[in-house]
């Protein structure tokens, strides 16, 4: 049935209006015309149709009807001018293409305007940029971030452009022809997008998918790209808005990709959901809950240059679209650090074991400022949560002889604590350590220019223990709020670590590494995204009113 109805609409008489599908699936070249390549990649993205006025046809100049290596008949043949599109980037051809298949290949897409007749219909700038080339055949426009669009064979004598032009986007550069120079060609357009690929060079890429939504938006069919803008890189938080036009009062993810762009192996993205309300979009877009917010990473607030590109996702789209005033620039001092003591992660394990993210939760601090902070006793290698059988819905984290209450599932999730592994102990046991300050909501880290990487906490005071920091056995009031430690000073029973061989600090465990290896932690993956899971316990039940929270966290 579908080759049927394929059969069909090839053979259907010229028609004005596009039928469902309106084009086959790009790489889709016909039988024996060469191997195509299935690259999905919107690469012009708001891209204008490069012919003023529909309906029009890409399809092959020298496979279809009337062409050398056709069928037979004329080029004015109506299956010509006919639904579906079809693909002919990388068809057979002699000219060197990396991004072909076969190493060589044509170039761009041959596009039929409405009717077979030459001279009549408008070729018009896909988008704004400077007429870099003008050829025997040929008209060249550059846009300011390099890219190019060519618009090959149109009449000469009905060129509206000059070589150093600047256009506009829709504006008239020529009218499609059959102009090959000293050979006369079919009558088409022939439009090529070159730009740089990384790792391949600047080469001319496939566009296919461009085609097809600029064709959509000029017919009025299909899916549309979603809109937006990436408002502001700010040192607290990156907003902007994103929205569907095809599904308006729906929410959207929006990818930011930290330090480049998406496909750069360096850039770390995190995914955020468009589904605040903002009062200026109500009217402009016509919805109002299409706004994000996203919390400056911590790790990037370190005075240096952070590229971040924002781009919206729609599940019908080939690939994201990038956000107006994307990229934008983060380049923030570092923030003060909090009031504690300092408490050594001992190596990158043991930052791993806790979930800890630098790319989320560090500090970058001047030396003289962590030094000012006491330091306390080394981290414990792990989190263990445990709970009373007489009260289990209270979870305790064991540090060392403390239990130091767990407040509330923002907190569990903040830290990244795995609620379902709560271990349930006797309440003999749960009672026998010694009650503590809470945890605090989140997890505060701090490094200097030193390897070693320090958490921000409370001392803990034990009423029963000599802890001249807390006063004498017996006169304590209660778990301390703060370290009660004056600048320098060390609760540490061993002191400052000491320098070892290695350029690392001598301790009872083993030192930090001289480098922090990226992605620590299991849930991190390289990519600052952090797991939160809910779970287990009375924290389970609040589990769905996390998610929107997760979600604009990455």
């Amino acid at each position: 049935m579908h080759r049927l109805a394929l059969l069909a609409c090839l053979l259907a008489p010229l028609t004005t209006a596009a039928q469902e599908p309106f084009y086959l699936p790009v790489g889709d070249l016909l039988p024996a015309s060469g191997d195509g390549l299935a690259d999905e990649m919107v690469y012009v993205p708001g891209m204008r149709y490069p012919i003023e006025v529909g309906p029009s046809y890409p399809n092959s100049q020298v496979y279809m009807n009337g062409g050398s290596m056709g069928p037979g008949g004329s080029q004015c043949d109506a299956v010509n001018y006919s639904y579906p599109w079809r693909d002919n980037y990388c068809e057979t051809r002699s000219w060197d293409m990396p991004m072909c298949p076969a190493g060589v290949g044509h170039q761009g897409q041959d596009i039929r305007p409405s009717t077979c007749e030459k001279d009549v219909h408008w070729v018009v700038a896909g988008q704004a940029g400077q007429v870099t080339n003008i050829g025997s055949y040929s008209v060249y426009v550059t846009s300011p971030n390099g890219q190019r669009l060519d618009y090959l064979h149109g009449a000469v004598n009905t060129l509206a452009v000059a070589n150093g032009d600047q256009v506009e986007r829709e504006q008239h550069i020529v009218k499609v022809s059959n102009n090959m120079g000293d050979t006369p060609t079919s009558i088409h357009l022939h439009f090529n997008v070159k730009q740089d690929v990384g790792g391949v060079g600047y080469v001319y890429v496939s566009p296919y998918m461009s085609l097809v939504g600029a064709y959509e938006e000029l017919m009025g069919l299909g899916n549309k790209p979603p809109d937006g803008v990436f408002d502001t890189a700010g040192c607290a938080t990156l907003t902007g808005w994103a929205q569907d036009p095809d599904a308006p009062d729906d929410a959207i993810p929006v990818d930011l990709y930290f330090g480049g762009e998406k496909g750069d192996p360096m850039a770390t993205p995190v995914q955020v959901i468009a589904d605040l309300p903002r009062d200026d979009l109500c009217q402009a877009i016509g919805s109002c809950d299409h706004g994000f917010e996203l919390e400056a990473p911590l790790g990037l607030r370190d005075g240096q240059v952070h590229p971040v590109h924002a781009y919206a996702l729609d599940d019908k789209m080939g690939a994201p679209v990038e956000l107006q005033l994307s990229p934008g620039q983060m380049q923030c001092d570092p923030p003060p650090l909090p009031a504690g003591v300092r408490r050594w992660v001992i190596n990158p394990e043991s930052l791993a074991a806790w979930k800890f993210s630098p790319f989320w939760q560090l500090i970058h601090a001047p030396d003289d400022a962590l030094l000012a902070l006491p330091q306390d006793r080394d981290l414990v290698p792990a989190p263990l949560l445990v709970a009373s059988d007489a009260e289990p819905g209270k979870v305790w984290l064991v540090d060392e002889t403390f239990r130091r209450h767990v407040p509330d599932p923002a907190a569990a999730a903040a830290w990244g604590f795995d609620l379902g592994a709560v271990i349930v102990w006797p309440a003999a046991d749960v009672q026998a350590l010694t009650e503590g300050t809470p945890l605090r909501p989140a997890p505060i880290l701090a490094q200097g220019t030193g390897p070693e990487v320090w958490l921000i906490d409370d001392h803990q005071c034990d009423p029963d223990a000599p802890d001249p920091l807390c006063g004498l056995p017996g006169e304590s009031t209660g778990p301390s709020s703060g370290s009660g430690l004056s600048a320098g000073e060390s609760a540490s029973d061993s002191g400052e670590p000491e320098p070892t061989s290695d350029g690392g600090s001598g301790s009872s465990s083993e030192g930090p590494d001289s480098a922090l290896p990226p992605g620590f932690g299991e849930d991190d993956g390289g990519c600052g995204c952090r797991s939160q899971q809910s779970g287990g316990l009375v924290f389970g039940l609040l589990g769905l009113g996390l998610r929107r929270r997760r979600n604009r966290k990455g």
